[in-house]
């Protein structure tokens, strides 16, 4: 394999190696594990493979899906036990993977037991926490609006990609240096309004970048060091993850998270057992069952999930019942059924960034997964 450099590393060719090799292309910042482990309980059912199960266009069986469709890493879990770690062969259990907009769900997370510890109000203006993007496209928007992405600036986020995505890239750093670039800040602070806050859902990943930003002010502390010491460690990771920094060592706590496979399911465990005392439960109820359908079906993706609701940086199907997904470019997913505490965590690297079929056969696998397990 000729290695891939930063001109490639998100090229088709490259991305199987790449993805579970962030930390070789890009600065990264270490999200630390505790001192404790939770413990998840080998109870492997091989017969979860022969699941069959409808997608979008044809019927497939779990096992040959995961074989054809990129996926690097599937682990399923029933509360505490592992009914499921299918891996691709060179895949291994201590890869830590890019979780790409996963980790705006992740991100949520700290925001929850920030709000339980009073340092960040919901409703709050976000320029409150952040002077400096006052007088730009952020102005006006509450806290609530960059977690539900409801906030209005002027940027498209086409994985073409298109003119806007790669300078946002750039200034984070997944690309080479060009002369004058603005860091990740100094972007967000210079994007432009387009339109009214509040009004529908407009998939923006600059905005959840805005809620790292949010937290490094409340905490005075790096985004690393807090997401370590507030979730990562009390959740009890087995191993230490990993954030992109740009070249100032801004987080890109949008879409720059790599993690274990069994670490991404213990993520989702977390969510599915209500917090754990983590996470406050009024925070972890709300992000479940609460949110604007409304919003959803004037939004960005309302076709995919008819009837469903983004809030707090995770969707809703709104089809079982208090079930939730955080969702990543080229096939990740984080899904959370918390009446059946089933977990499924997925990676993968697709070859297409964003394939609505694809990404509608990945929810309606770990649908039929949960269900079939309830």
């Amino acid at each position: 394999m000729t290695r891939p450099t930063l001109d490639n590393w998100l090229t088709a060719e490259h991305l199987h190696w790449s993805l579970r090799h962030v930390r070789e292309m890009l600065p990264t910042a270490r999200i630390r594990r505790g001192q404790q482990t939770v413990e998840l309980i080998a109870a492997h059912d091989s017969s979860l493979l022969q699941l069959e199960f409808r997608g979008t266009h044809h019927s497939f069986v779990l096992e040959s899906w995961l074989e054809s469709t990129n996926v690097d890493s599937l682990t399923v879990l029933r509360g505490n036990s592992s009914l499921l770690e299918w891996r691709a062969p060179d895949v291994r259990d201590d890869d830590v993977h890019l979780l790409f907009s996963v980790t705006k769900s992740v991100t949520s997370l700290l925001v929850g037991v920030l709000v339980g510890r009073g340092l960040i109000e919901i409703d709050a203006p976000v320029t409150h926490y952040v002077p400096e993007v006052i007088g730009s496209g952020f102005d006006g928007a509450t806290v609530r609006n960059l977690l539900d992405m409801t906030t209005a600036f002027a940027f498209v986020e086409d994985y073409n990609p298109g003119e806007d995505l790669r300078a946002y890239r750039n200034a984070a750093g997944w690309y080479p240096s060009e002369p004058q670039s603005p860091n990740l800040h100094e972007f967000i602070a210079t994007r432009e309004a387009d339109g009214a806050h509040g009004q529908r859902f407009r998939y923006q990943s600059p905005a959840t970048d805005l809620v790292g930003w949010i937290c490094e002010s409340v905490t005075n502390q790096a985004f690393a060091t807090a997401l370590s010491e507030n979730v990562w460690a009390p959740m009890g990771a087995e191993a230490d993850a990993d954030i992109a920094v740009d070249r100032q060592g801004t987080p890109r706590n949008a879409g720059g998270m790599s993690t274990t496979p069994r670490d991404l399911a213990r993520l989702g465990l977390l969510v599915a057992d209500g917090g754990r005392g983590i996470i406050p439960i009024d925070y972890i109820n709300d992000l479940t069952r609460n949110g604007s359908t409304q919003q959803w079906a004037d939004g960005d993706f309302a076709p995919w999930l008819p009837g469903g609701a983004y809030r707090s940086c995770w969707y809703q199907p709104r089809v079982d019942p208090d079930v939730v997904m955080g969702v990543g470019i080229h096939g990740q997913m984080l899904y959370v059924d918390r009446a059946r505490r089933v977990v499924v965590a997925k990676q993968s690297s697709w070859t297409l960034a964003d394939d609505t079929d694809a990404h509608n056969d990945s929810y309606l696998a770990c649908q039929a997964i949960a269900r079939a397990l309830g």
